[in-house]
This record gives C-alpha cells, structure tokens and sequence, in this order.
C-alpha cells in the first residue's frame, strides 16, 4: 500500500508541474505523453523551466516534440517493464530553447540514415505511412535554424536534444 501512495503522489506532482505551464499546448502534449507512458509501464519524469516558450509556432513545438516523444516510447517498449525509462527536459535561457529527450532502449543503428526521407525501415501498420517522423523533425527545426542531435550513451540510451535560437 505505501508503495501505491507513493507512486501516486509521484504522478501527481508530475502532473502538477506540467499543468502549470505558460504553453497550453506544449501542457496538453506532455499530459498525453505521460499517460501514454503510464499505460505502457514507462517511467516518465519531465521537466520544463518557466517559459511560455512563445518564439516557436505551437504546432511546430507539437510536431517536433510528440515524433521524437513517441520514437523514445516505442524504443522503451522493446525492454522489460523494470527498464523502461524517458526523460523529458524542456529548458529555455536568453539564447536557445533546449528540448532533450533521453531514453532507455537499444544502441541506434546508422544515425545518419534516420533523417533522410524515405530510408527508416518501419513496418506499415494499418495503412499508415511510418518512418517519417524524424525527417520532419529535422526539416521543422531547419525552419528555425535550431539543431538537432541524436546519440547513443553506453549502448543503453538514446538522447535527443534540440536546440532553437530564441533571438
């Protein structure tokens, strides 16, 4: 029971710090993450500074965030429950916005390849077209002249980090 009451008040806190945002969007996206990551086992915990974040479109936010958010969940999938680890970081200063985005998950194959439009090796499911989440991530961020990088941390993590000029 106390370990119940505890991973409560963990996902209430969560929830707090995210419904407080200046950025209704950027709000709605991180509360659907985290429930999504809930249901699937996932061990979530999100940070974002102070910022309505307003020098970048909503739905350029949304787009960058949720395809890269959503990579790092079906990654997660792929690991036992117990293993199962995102972390979300949205961070802003005088100079750039930083979006990172760390999860558990196996060693990336060919980084490079993963942007090009058209050469992620996904399966159809339903109809729909996959694989181009990343490609539009990148094209998205070049609109800001921001910057994009992905690595693998000890084989075990994937990072994503994103940086937009705010200037």
């Amino acid at each position: 029971a106390t370990k119940y009451v505890k991973s409560l008040s963990k996902d209430i806190q969560a929830i707090e710090s995210i419904k407080n945002l200046d950025h209704p969007g950027l709000a709605i996206l991180l509360q659907t993450k985290k429930l999504t990551c809930q249901n699937q086992q996932i061990d979530i915990q999100i940070t974002v500074d102070d910022n309505p974040f307003d020098k970048i479109k909503t739905i350029d936010l949304i787009k960058i965030l949720s395809n890269i958010i959503d990579n790092a969940i079906e990654a997660t999938m792929e690991l036992p429950e117990e293993q199962r680890k995102i972390t979300v970081s949205c961070k802003a200063d005088e100079l750039y916005y930083t979006f990172s985005i760390t999860n558990t998950g196996r060693k990336l194959k060919d980084i490079n390849r993963i942007f090009i439009q058209g050469k992620k090796k996904k399966k159809v499911e339903k109809g729909r077209v996959r694989g181009q989440g990343l490609f539009i991530v990148k094209e998205t961020i070049n609109k800001y002249n921001g910057s994009f990088t992905l690595d693998t941390i000890n084989g075990k993590e994937t990072i994503a980090i994103v940086k937009i000029p705010t200037k």
